[in-house]
Order: structure tokens, then sequence, then C-alpha cells
């Protein structure tokens, strides 16, 4: 094997292994962003502080989420504020933290701190589901199995089946009639609405986890180099983690799919009171701008 294709095997496992396993978290941060932020004007633009309805809850579950990742890979906490709404900045709540950019370690935290709101926002949400919403734990093991037959030569293919099956199977299970009267349905849908639009990633959130990125790249740069060099193929080694990422996937679903919920019910209710007060139509194009 020449050093040339040595080095191009090196860098396209490389980008595909970054591609499939950290790309969606991105992905479904950015997606789950653009909608809360629709929700949060629309309360704000009906309500005023009234959005403090459904940041009491998630913005202290997101603060946690950094401070939690701060704590594992030894940054300082410097000050943190689990809930403390700022009219004027619009700041909810904050965690700032100090670290050696000398320290390899602290340099990887950036990552899993700026994506920490995801982690502990998304392990909330399906406590609540799995507690709260009778017959998910059989959703989940179906999602489970069908995350783990996906393959590395379909890759893309599997992870949009697992996606597609993911949503219908959690609104299904969700929204049944039966469940309309049940409390827990509507502690769960109120809840997890709450959490969902705050598992946000805002711009800081985003800048300080690329931080860490070039560490994770690093990371599997060496051990795609170690893995052809003893001629190990990189993709038996990888094909299992990336496979069992769709069931991790499905959980950041469930995120998305109440973040949308939530824009849903909540720009219907403000667009009502927007009209009886103001004789407007809440144009949702407005709230982008």
């Amino acid at each position: 094997m020449s050093v040339l294709i040595f080095i191009k095997d090196l860098l396209l496992a490389t980008l595909s292994q970054m591609a499939s396993l950290l790309a969606g978290l991105f992905i479904f941060g950015l997606l789950i962003q653009f909608i809360s932020q629709l929700t949060f004007r629309s309360m704000e633009r009906a309500f005023g502080r009234g959005v403090y309805l459904l940041a009491w809850l998630g913005t202290p579950i997101h603060e946690l989420g950094h401070a939690f990742f701060c704590i594992i890979f030894g940054h300082r906490i410097a000050d943190i504020s689990l809930f403390r709404p700022d009219p004027v900045t619009g700041t909810l709540g904050y965690v700032y933290h100090k670290w050696n950019p000398q320290n390899p370690w602290h340099v990887l935290g950036n990552f899993f701190i700026g994506v920490g709101p995801m982690v502990l926002g998304s392990a909330v949400l399906f406590a609540l589901f799995y507690f709260l919403v009778p017959g998910s734990g059989g959703v989940w093991d179906s999602l489970s199995a069908s995350a783990g037959s996906v393959s590395r030569d379909s890759l893309l293919a599997g992870y949009f089946g697992v996606f597609r099956d993911s949503s219908l199977a959690i609104i299904k299970i969700i929204f049944t009639p039966a469940n309309l009267s049940f409390w827990q349905f509507w502690l769960f849908l109120y809840l997890s609405v709450c959490v969902a639009s705050n598992i946000r990633l805002s711009w800081e959130d985003f800048k300080g986890s690329l931080r860490g990125l070039g560490c994770i790249v690093l990371v599997f740069i060496l051990l795609n180099l170690v893995l052809l060099l003893i001629g190990f193929g990189s993709d038996e080694f990888f094909g299992g983690a990336a496979a069992s990422l769709g069931a991790i996937y499905s959980v950041l679903i469930l995120a998305l799919v109440m973040a949308l919920i939530g824009f849903v019910l909540v720009y219907l209710l403000a667009a009502a009171w927007y009209w009886l007060r103001y004789r407007l139509v809440l144009n949702p194009l407005s709230l982008l701008k």
C-alpha cells in the first residue's frame, strides 16, 4: 500500500465515522434550536414574561447539562445560575467555567460541555416518556432492535428508516384516545414541552463544543491509524458503535417531536390571545425576524 493510498484511507475512514457518529447531534441540536426560538418568541409576543412557564424547568436542566460535564472533565465552575431571568439580555440561566487550553482533557471536555443540555435533556425526556406514557417500554425495545440491524453498507438508508419508524411509533403511542383520560398524559405533555424547548443549543454552546471537536478528530485519526497499521478494518471496529446511535437518535427524535408539538400548541394559544387582545393575526414568519 502506497503512502498516498494509506493517507486517503485514513482520512476517508475518519470523515465517514465523524459524520455518522457526530453530525446527527448538531443537526438535531440546530433543528430544536430553531423550533424552540419560534416557541419562545410566540410566548413573548403574546404573553411577555409568560415564557417563564416553559423555562422554569427546562432552563435548570439545560444548565445542569453544562455543569455535569464541567465536573467530569475537570473544568472549574466560576459561577452558575440555574434560573435567573434577565429581561434586558434575555438570559435565563448560565454556567461560567474556566479551563486550561494546554490540557487536552479540558479541551476535549468543551465538546461535551457544549452538547451537555442535549444529553441531560434527552435523558429526562426519556424518563418522562418511559414512566408517564403507558406502553412506552415496548416501543424502545423495538427501536433498539431496529437500530441494531443497521448495517455499515446502508448506514444512511438504515438511519432514515430508524428515524421514520421512531417518529411514527412515538407519535402513535403518545396521542391515543385512551391517553386523553389519564392525568399522566397531560403531565407528560406539559413537562416534556418544557424540557424539549430548552434542549436547544445556543450559538455560544455550539462554538464551545467546536473547541473540543479537534480532540475528538485526533482520537479517531489515531485509532484508525493503529487499525490500518495492524490490518484490522475500522468498519468492523466502529460499525457497532454507529449502529447503536440509532437508539440514541430515537431519543433525540422524541425531543424534536415534543419541541415541534410544543411550538404548535404554544403558537395556537398565543395566536388566539393575540387576536383577542390586538385584533391582529400573529404571523409565524414574523417570529423569524
